[in-house]
């Protein structure tokens, strides 16, 4: 974060918690999305916005908290995607008291106004029971999260500062920064489609080819290793002395955490859908292995999956927008004007 002796004129981080405050509610918002696919529970309830003729906040707590399974998480998702939403109108609310950019206040109402698409296509899938909306909904959820995390970046003391910072510095290599920003741009649009192609794998309509649900999985597959080897080489990069200094090396670190997580999330999960492969016929537990259908341990490492993956896509994004402010092509020209001291050294990013 940005060092604390630097001093900002009318700065506020008040919109920056009820930020912070949205993105823990939509974290598990999409852990309970998940387990909403991954048990079947789509149209557990089959009316929207109301829940089986209730409104949907006077639906009975106990006939919810001690109904059916999929009633209870489909239910459950519903009311924390209407906390996702109240949060967001009080984000936009404290945007515009205290947040003189303009540009803030943009990003706010972009904000609300995603939150409300996604719940409409969540009851659009419900009163319309298609397929291919649920999985636009699937791929909306994490894209959202991902938003999020950027706007609380732009809250940031960091990123006002910044710029004053470097200005101080006359030895920032112009190819480490482009080549910074390529690879966190790469890293982030190859987490997008990954995810998407994960999506599309979970809602396969089961009439379709063979052939479609192999070009899907291999496409899947390709994104993951190249995931897995962008993480490592800005990993790499972060190292170097300059990296060290200017780059996001704690970030970085924690990137190739989630992807070596992941890794070994989707290769339980394959297990877990579909038995081990043929290679390990002759390994014992293989050959005594029954694909569970809808258990604890298959309903949670699957959605495990899934929920990475956008902790994956949003560290993403805070790398990517991090590093197009670290490297911008000059920073001294354009001084943040509520700067007011002279700043001191910063800390590295996290």
């Amino acid at each position: 974060m940005g060092n604390s002796n630097t001093k900002l004129e009318g700065f506020s981080a008040l919109p920056r918690r009820v930020t912070w405050l949205l993105l823990l509610i939509v974290f598990p918002l999409i852990w309970v999305g998940g387990l909403v696919t991954t048990s079947d529970a789509g149209m557990a309830v089959p009316d929207w916005p109301n829940t089986y003729n209730y409104n949907m906040f006077a639906y009975p707590v106990r006939d919810w908290f001690f109904g059916p399974w999929d009633l209870f998480v489909e239910h459950g998702h519903r009311l924390l995607g209407s906390l996702a939403g109240i949060v967001s109108i009080a984000l936009v609310i404290v945007t515009f008291w205290k947040e003189p950019r303009r540009s803030l206040r943009i990003l706010s109402l972009a904000v609300l106004g995603l939150v409300i698409f996604q719940g409409v296509l969540g009851g659009l899938r419900v009163v319309l029971d298609q397929r291919v909306l649920a999985q636009i909904h699937g791929t909306v959820g994490p894209g959202f999260f991902c938003f999020v995390a950027m706007v609380a970046i732009f809250n940031g003391r960091w990123w006002m500062t910044i710029h004053a910072e470097r200005s101080t510095e006359s030895n920032v290599p112009q190819n480490y920064g482009l080549l910074m920003k390529l690879m966190t741009t790469t890293m982030f649009v190859a987490s997008y489609v990954q995810l998407a192609l994960g999506a599309a794998i979970r809602h396969t309509p089961e009439m379709a080819s063979h052939k479609y649900f192999t070009f899907i999985l291999v496409g899947h597959i390709v994104a993951a290793v190249a995931i897995l080897l962008l993480g490592f080489a800005i990993f790499a990069m972060s190292r170097l002395s300059i990296g060290r200094r200017w780059g996001c090396r704690r970030t970085s670190i924690f990137l190739v955490f989630l992807v070596l997580i992941q890794v070994s999330l989707g290769l339980a999960t394959w297990v877990m859908k579909y038995g081990w492969p043929v290679w390990f016929e002759n390994f014992a537990p293989a050959a005594h292995f029954v694909i569970p259908e809808k258990t604890f341990w298959q309903m949670n490492i699957v959605t495990a999956h899934v929920a990475v993956g956008s902790l994956i896509l949003a560290t993403s994004a805070v790398l990517m927008v991090r590093n197009f402010r670290l490297f911008s092509s000059s920073p001294s020209s354009n001084p943040d004007p509520n700067i007011v001291s002279e700043p001191k050294p910063l800390a590295e990013g996290v």
